[in-house]
């Protein structure tokens, strides 16, 4: 089993491998982060800080999705906290005083839990004072007889109306009109003598109970509402995006490999129009009469003749082919065709999935990562920090139109042919290739064999988009 912890100004990285030894301790969670992860049934992931405005936050899907896997999944203390208290019902654990405190409704802003931290070298040092923990030192203030209910909501809304960016007991202190002076002044002197931090405290707890295996911490069962429609374009565009393998110090996503093979390798075109009428027909990839089952389909659809509605898929050049052939190569461009952001591994036709070919197209794909860092702009004697040159549209276009033998203004139907709807989705994962192919020409990756399609991701049956 392995923990996986996502942690920042909460609780020192230390401390969580004094209380959880050989946990994977990560930075605060953020957008995609999740997705990366190399966890199974069995494998629990604690969540405990994440980013939400410097980064996009974690998304729900990305939880549902590993609870839909079998993976436990557990919050406290700040992001998991708020994300426990919306999930809890779909099977993710919540730990702690601030995840109840959401949960039951009690408090509703996130803003409650948000601070300003230092960055990671500093090891992400809180720098200000989360609201729910001032809600909380008040709330034990009026138990201990230090402050009445009154007095502990009146300094509670002092606080909250600070900046969470300055949020502090001093601030508080600074804050409170005149009148209030005497119980500011009490409730500090109070709590400095007993301090409390309740996100702290959560986190220790989560990390404690992890270490002894609580039953509370168990995966999503039938006790759980179902997670139903998870798998949509959304989380399919998030995976391939996020997911994939690191690569001589560079990334490689599944979109990256996807636009490898479907960009450069040298079948491509050929393997996706034989998936794509694969799909329509509903025969293997490798039937050899995939194009006559496909023309069967089409005659019998009345889609004979090349409609005129087909026309807009077909080049002036190439609407003197025979009807069948132009019938075909509608049927593969009308459906076997998506945007850029849909870009995903099962895109690529099956034959070119094999092990052997991602594996050298995650290699191009950081070779071509690597060869972009280069390409970062000076200005005034400094490089600018963030952001690299990208070659102009006219650029892309010529280095693609010579390295597939075809003329720039056939360029769209090249494109179409290896499943991208528009020029505009073409360049956008093409453009990070041309640094590499105008330094190495196109790569060597491995051929398809014939029983290529025994050996790949996602079987020999062709998905169409």
């Amino acid at each position: 089993m392995t923990d996986v912890v996502f942690i920042g100004p909460s609780l020192p990285a230390d401390e969580v491998g004094r209380l959880l030894p050989d946990a994977v301790v990560l930075p605060p969670v953020a957008h995609g982060d999740l997705l990366r992860l190399d966890v199974a049934p069995g494998d629990r992931v604690l969540v405990i800080d994440g980013f939400f405005l410097q980064h996009p936050p974690v998304r729900h899907r990305e939880i549902l999705d590993l609870l839909d896997r079998g993976v436990t999944v557990a919050g406290a203390a700040s992001m998991g906290a708020l994300r426990a208290a919306e999930l809890w019902p779909f099977g993710m654990r919540g730990v702690g005083e601030v995840f109840r405190l959401y949960r039951d409704g009690v408090v509703t802003g996130d803003d409650e839990v948000a601070v300003v931290h230092g960055p990671a070298e500093e090891g992400h040092r809180a720098l200000s004072v989360p609201l729910v923990n001032i809600r909380v030192a008040l709330r034990r203030a009026v138990t201990a007889g230090v402050l009445t209910d009154d007095e502990a909501g009146l300094l509670l809304d002092i606080s909250r109306d600070l900046p969470f960016r300055r949020r502090s007991y001093r601030a508080l202190e600074r804050s409170a009109p005149p009148e209030a002076a005497t119980v500011v002044g009490r409730f500090l002197t109070w709590h400095r003598q007993d301090p409390c931090d309740a996100k702290s405290a959560d986190a220790r707890m989560l990390l404690s109970m992890a270490a002894t295996n609580a039953p509370e911490l168990c995966p999503a069962g039938t006790d759980d509402k179902p997670i139903d429609n998870l798998h949509t374009r959304f989380l399919d565009s998030w995976r391939s995006r996020f997911a994939g393998e690191s690569v001589g110090g560079h990334w490689a996503s599944d979109r990256e490999a996807a636009a490898v093979l479907m960009l450069l390798h040298p079948e491509s075109a050929a393997w996706h129009r034989r998936a794509v009428l694969a799909g329509l027909a509903e025969v293997d990839v490798a039937d050899p009469t995939v194009e006559e089952r496909a023309s069967d389909v089409a005659r019998r659809r009345g889609l004979t003749g090349a409609p005129p509605s087909g026309w807009d898929w077909l080049t002036d050049r190439e609407r003197s082919l025979d009807d069948r052939e132009a019938v075909l190569r509608v049927m593969v461009r009308a459906f076997g065709t998506t945007p850029h952001r849909s870009l995903a591994l099962w895109m690529v036709a099956p034959p070119l999935r094999t092990q052997a070919l991602l594996s050298a197209a995650r290699q191009v794909a950081a070779t071509a990562a690597s060869l972009n860092e280069t390409l970062i702009p000076r200005m005034a004697g400094h490089r600018r920090s963030g952001g690299r040159l990208h070659f102009r549209t006219e650029v892309v276009d010529a280095c693609f139109a010579r390295l597939w033998g075809c003329d720039t203004d056939e360029l769209e139907a090249a494109a179409w042919d290896r499943g991208f709807v528009d020029l505009a989705s073409f360049r956008y994962a093409a453009e990070p290739l041309v640094a590499y192919v105008k330094a190495f020409g196109s790569p060597r990756l491995p051929a398809v064999g014939t029983r290529a399609q025994d050996n790949t991701l996602a079987g020999s049956a062709a998905r169409v988009g």
